[in-house]
């Protein structure tokens, strides 16, 4: 040190150097005496890291043998890993003379804290969570959802992979899928379409509904229970209208092939018969 002249002071060097020491050994006493505990706590923490690893492994296994599918089993699994690795590591912490209700403070502090900065990742990954556990749809189903639709490709903890009808990929947060109405085109196993016809005045209806239900009847991919129906919906001023309705298996065939296929053999056959129907104008 230097005194007030310019000099080297070397009884504060001195005074400090003690002190220094002095820190050093009630650091190294303390450490002393805490040495079983800190070992106890090391030794707790590897076996939590272990155990941990067994109850992910025991869950996966037990999940895979529910046939349950493979996102949920890699969600499961981990909230279960993180679920024993955080209790063990209390149980550490604990051994180590940490005081618990003061982490436990600061700790939810700094939970608050982040729940606000990160409120729309936390909000998507719980969504998520509860999409793969309560699955409204799984991967290969086309749903809907506001402006949006597609075919599921992979359901994400944040958000999930939409393949739009345009080969667009689209990705949705999963807080929407959560919040909002979805619309799961392949969640049974059959799809009812309709389509509209209109039967100008002076033309056979009778005949016309005969031929378009034998098409429908005979078409591949349209399901024969229930049977097609052709109803007479409305009365217009110059046709009568008339509405078709059947059942497809969208996860076989694509319900719009299908009925773009019988409009073209429907429209043919109706030709071939003098018998007049068209669609009607939008």
């Amino acid at each position: 040190m230097v005194d007030r002249h310019g000099q080297f002071d070397a009884r504060t060097l001195l005074r400090e150097a003690v002190r220094l020491a002095e820190s050093f050994r009630e650091f190294g006493d303390g450490v002393v005496d805490r040495l079983p505990y800190l070992v106890a706590a090391v030794v707790a923490i590897v076996l939590t890291v272990v155990v941990a690893r067994l109850v992910r492994s025991g869950v996966e296994r037990a999940l895979r043998r529910g046939r349950a599918e493979r996102h949920v089993v890699v969600v499961v699994a981990t909230l279960a890993y993180y679920a024993a690795f955080a209790l063990g590591l209390v149980v550490a912490l604990s051994l180590g003379g940490v005081n618990l209700g003061v982490l436990v403070g600061s700790l939810g502090l700094a939970t608050v804290a982040l729940g606000f900065a990160l409120q729309d990742i936390v909000s998507n990954f719980t969504a998520g969570i509860v999409l793969l556990l309560e699955h409204p749809f799984t991967e290969g189903d086309h749903i809907a959802i506001a402006e949006t639709e597609g075919e599921v490709e992979e359901i994400r903890v944040r958000a999930t992979r939409l393949r739009a009808p345009d080969g667009q990929l689209v990705l949705v947060p999963n807080k929407l899928l959560f919040t909002q109405v979805v619309t799961n085109s392949t969640a049974t196993m059959r799809r009812r379409v309709e389509v509209p016809l209109e039967v100008p005045y002076g033309q056979d209806a009778a005949r016309a509904r005969e031929l378009v239900l034998e098409v429908a009847a005979g078409l591949e991919g349209v399901s024969d229970d229930p049977a097609p129906r052709l109803l007479t919906q409305d009365l217009g001023k110059g046709a009568r209208r008339l509405r078709l309705t059947f059942w497809v298996d969208s996860r076989s065939d694509d319900p719009d092939r299908v009925r773009g296929e019988l409009l073209d053999t429907a429209e043919k056959r109706l030709r071939d018969a003098g018998v007049s129907m068209a669609l009607p104008e939008s």
